[in-house]
């Protein structure tokens, strides 16, 4: 018996050991799995010593996983599956608001602020943007009240406040609320690029395939309301000169705002599209 039958053996060999699963969803998964994961090790001719490295990779990507990161989700970003999987999960009409991964430092619970105010503390450096908006439904048209905006962004300094311990907890996070016309008003920080984390396995693949690690200026949204399914979406800046080489492969043009300067601030007006279906909003990495 020749090499390759040994080897299409022994993958029809664990196709069948997982061929008892019940659900038939998960039966799909891991045939799938199997197959592509034995046809990637069989088409690349994995040796011994890449294989070691492979798992000393991923185990090197656990030390950098906690409850503040999660450099698994960061690899996948980084690697294009977050977005893929979002946009075969979320088609939308190509003149509404773009869907874009949730990304790593999404935390849950942040606190619900009154309509006008400011995500960012006083303390917090940077230009301040009024952004003003409506929720309407993207079928028809008409505004959704009592919709809920779900915000965060980093700081200047290119950290989110879970990883800067100079931030106040929950600085440059909240939640707000459309009145009933589905309109809504806050005040965020003017959105700055900022790098991706390099100092572990996500940086040196980076690093290896000459990729800058930077994300464009964005700032994070997820829109929710009863009866319409959740938008996960991101607010980039116009003419920024890195949309299109976004570390993520996220940022484009049916996610850009036109942040327009006025006197001491910015003015940005933005409204989002709810298409109808179940309200489900996505799990925040951080607690």
């Amino acid at each position: 018996m020749n090499s390759t039958n040994i080897t299409e053996k022994l993958t029809d060999n664990v196709l069948a050991a997982y061929g008892n699963i019940e659900n038939p969803r998960t039966q799909q998964i891991m045939k799938s799995l199997i197959q592509h994961l034995h046809g990637f090790i069989k088409d690349i001719q994995l040796s011994e010593p890449e294989w070691e490295y492979a798992w000393d990779f991923l185990a090197r990507m656990a030390q950098f996983t906690s409850k503040d990161r999660n450099e698994f989700l960061l690899m996948a970003d980084v690697l294009g599956a977050s977005q893929l999987i979002e946009i075969m999960n979320h088609q939308r009409p190509s003149n509404s608001v773009g869907y874009a991964l949730g990304g790593p430092f999404y935390r849950a619970n942040a606190p619900l602020r009154a309509r006008g105010t400011c995500t960012a503390s006083d303390e917090t450096t940077g230009k301040r943007v009024i952004i003003t908006g409506t929720v309407i439904n993207l079928a028809d048209g008409k505004p959704i009240s009592n919709a809920t905006l779900d915000v965060w962004q980093a700081a200047t300094n290119g950290f989110y406040e879970n990883q800067d311990p100079a931030q106040p907890n929950m600085n440059l996070r909240g939640k707000f609320k459309t009145d009933d016309k589905g309109t809504y008003e806050l005040i965020a920080l003017l959105p700055t690029p900022y790098p991706v984390p390099t100092d572990g396995p996500v940086g040196e693949l980076l690093r290896t395939a000459k990729r800058h690690p930077l994300r464009p200026a964005h700032i994070h949204f997820v829109v929710s309301a009863p009866e319409h399914e959740t938008l996960v979406t991101q607010v980039f800046m116009a003419d920024d000169e890195i949309i299109h080489t976004d570390a993520v492969f996220t940022a484009s043009d049916n996610m850009v705002g036109n942040f327009i300067k006025d006197g001491d601030h910015y003015r940005l007006n933005y409204d989002f599209q709810l298409a109808e279906g179940e309200s489900i909003c996505p799990k925040a990495p951080i607690p």
